[in-house]
């Protein structure tokens, strides 16, 4: 039916406010990539998370809010920001269903944290207050713009997209991946030491990044790493 694949994007959503929606930066990043972009309202239930699947060639997990302690199985620690549940649920059941069927996946800074959460990995709840020694990963300058350098280990997917050993990164964050899961290598590094990039050597396409591309559109390697993405969905 379709010439170009097509690519879910899962939306911010925030019940009280009756508010669902992702930053327009995504859709455009997939359209100008090549692909469909497709909204993906929250699922509750393992077999709505297998109905929406079947329609997508690919995945994006993106930023957001902060993971809900339950799904770290520990207790809320100080410095945890908004949290929202139903969105926890359902990308928790859709990057667990992603990863079984090696859907290509792309997580964008709170993706990094869901994918990492969702295969069996750990985060920071909030890194101020655990990791004391990093940079502020929380930028003041607007988005569009570079914060800090990561490093990208050679040999991983992340620099053969790239083809750069290191890249200026925008930072909008306070949570951070702690401990890698089975099977998935870290493959950015922030100055600092913290996990800016993980994927999954043995999968299709299952990268995750602790910035954000999509705001970063004029830069070489914001676009080749949602070209390489959309690639991998053919």
């Amino acid at each position: 039916m379709f010439n170009k694949p097509i690519v879910g994007i899962t939306a911010a959503h925030c019940a009280e406010e009756l508010k669902t929606f992702p930053r327009q930066y995504y859709v455009e990043s997939i359209k100008n990539a090549g692909a469909i972009p497709f909204i993906i309202p929250p699922v509750r239930t393992r077999e709505e998370a297998e109905d929406v699947l079947k329609l997508l060639s690919g995945l994006v997990l993106t930023g957001g809010g902060d993971i809900s302690p339950i799904y770290l199985k520990e207790d809320p620690r100080r410095g945890i920001g908004a949290c929202f549940p139903e969105r926890d649920l359902s990308e928790m059941l859709l990057t667990q269903l992603a990863l079984q069927q090696n859907l290509p996946l792309l997580g964008i800074c709170r993706g990094i944290q869901v994918l990492a959460v969702a295969a069996g990995g750990k985060i920071y709840q909030d890194i101020n207050s655990q990791y004391p020694s990093a940079m502020l990963h929380s930028q003041t300058a607007p988005r569009q713009y570079a914060w800090h350098d990561v490093t990208i280990v050679e040999d991983s997917l992340l620099f053969h997209l790239l083809e750069k050993p290191k890249i200026g990164v925008n930072s909008l964050h306070h949570q951070a991946v702690s401990e890698l899961p089975q099977g998935f290598i870290h493959c950015a590094l922030a100055a600092d030491g913290i996990i800016e990039g993980i994927e999954k050597s043995d999968a299709k396409f299952c990268l995750g990044v602790q910035w954000h591309p999509e705001s970063m559109e004029t830069e070489v390697h914001s676009k080749a790493l949602f070209r390489g993405f959309v690639e991998a969905c053919l």
